[in-house]
């Protein structure tokens, strides 16, 4: 239904209410004060989108000056970002470049005040995290944490022991060592959206849907990428990199014995080399190929099949195997075929006791490359990612 035609309807509706009110009709005033309210909320936000329409065809431009004040007390009980007046004019800033004095704009310290960035308004960050946890298995695995980078935050791996003395005498006295630290950088993780593709888009939610789907699909594979085998040198350090995992809990699969790789009492001897204390929760993580070649058709002596894929009530599959949830990845982890030796190949561990630093704020900029003649929109967030007990994993590469 056209915007026009529904204000027309509108009219119409509030035309007959106001008839009813002036009859001798009885009628329920509550009801129809409700239903004028609903009605004008409508018809506001209908004009509201119809001037937008108007504006971006006639290609109008709204200069506005953004000025530099003072910090003032705000209402905290209210998100601004969230409101529909902030939502909009973020929308002209994306699609138009058109700067609002409504938005935040935060100063870049390099190329000056000029080169500024505004904050995305809180309905889109929300989506973008809800779908994260949605879709990234590994993602909603991992731990957050929210601390200032370059902090320390301490690690001990002795725990005190308790002994059996004789009355009248007490236990020697132990000390509690911390012999490891944990300190979080600042690296930068961003990614570029198509905003060209909703130039024309008029309806907000639909604008908000299609920024948000870009950010997420970028921002959660870079994440996870990074979580697994990240470099630690301007990216988090990833599990498969981490120089940190106890000597005797990395295995390699000799590259003669590959079809090893699908025996099960080889799946038990990795197993085994996790402590005890941190198989609950663990999870085995491999690349796609390895698991549908090497664990699904595993099966026992009498032809039972090992490994476990069911169907949930939403028809997503569930992998197990060993008793352990199976995430198959399709590109974090090369598969044991194609893996040159000494590369990781497959992890187990709880991903729990991985943590990703950051405040999860992510900026939006917008600027004009002059070189290509191309507007830019690209998203930026800060963090970090380091294990924060490399106890409980087992590495399992490709050996020579």
């Amino acid at each position: 239904m056209g915007i026009e035609k529904r204000l027309a309807e509108i009219n119409a509706r509030k035309v007959e209410i106001r008839n009813l009110l002036e009859s001798d009709q009885k009628i329920d005033l509550d009801k129809i004060n409700e239903e004028l309210k609903a009605l004008e909320a409508e018809e506001k936000e209908l004009r509201a989108r119809l001037d937008v329409a108007k504006e971006i065809q006639t290609g109008t431009v709204q200069a506005r000056v953004i000025a530099t004040t003072a910090e003032k007390p705000e209402n905290r009980t209210e998100d601004k970002f969230a409101s529909l007046e902030y939502r909009r004019a973020f929308m002209d800033y994306v699609t138009r470049g058109v700067k609002s004095d409504i938005l935040e704009f935060r100063a870049d310290a390099t190329t000056g005040v000029a080169d500024i960035g505004a904050v995305i308004p809180t309905t889109i960050l929300d989506r973008i995290v809800e779908k994260m946890d949605e879709y990234g298995q590994i993602w909603a695995r991992v731990s957050k944490t929210s601390v200032q980078g370059g902090v320390e935050i301490p690690v001990s791996s002795v725990k005190p022991t308790a002994t059996w003395v004789a009355a009248g005498t007490m236990a020697d006295k132990q000390k509690k060592t911390v012999n490891a630290n944990i300190a979080f950088s600042y690296h930068k993780l961003q990614c570029r959206v198509a905003v060209e593709l909703v130039a024309g888009t008029v309806a907000l939610p639909v604008f908000e849907s299609v920024v948000s789907n870009n950010i997420y699909e970028a921002m959660i594979k870079a994440l996870e990428q990074a979580i697994i085998s990240g470099i630690g040198t301007g990216q988090p350090l990833g599990i498969a990199a981490d120089t940190g995992i106890p000597a005797a809990q990395i295995v390699e699969i000799p590259s003669a014995s590959i079809a090893d790789f699908g025996k099960y009492d080889t799946w038990t001897g990795l197993l085994a080399k996790m402590p005890r204390a941190y198989r609950r929760g663990a999870v085995i993580i491999m690349n796609d190929a390895d698991w549908n070649k090497y664990i699904v058709g595993m099966v026992d002596t009498t032809g039972q099949p090992i490994a476990r894929v069911t169907f949930g009530l939403d028809g997503t599959q569930q992998e197990r195997f060993l008793g352990k949830e199976v995430i198959p990845v399709e590109e974090y982890l090369p598969s044991i075929d194609d893996a040159a030796a000494g590369e990781v190949v497959a992890i187990i561990c709880r991903l729990s006791d991985y943590l990703v630093n950051s405040n999860m704020q992510l900026t939006y900029r917008r600027y004009f490359d002059e070189n290509t003649d191309e507007w830019i929109s690209k998203a930026t967030m800060i963090c970090d990612g380091k294990l924060a007990d490399k106890n409980g994993v087992v590495l399992i590469k490709k050996g020579a």
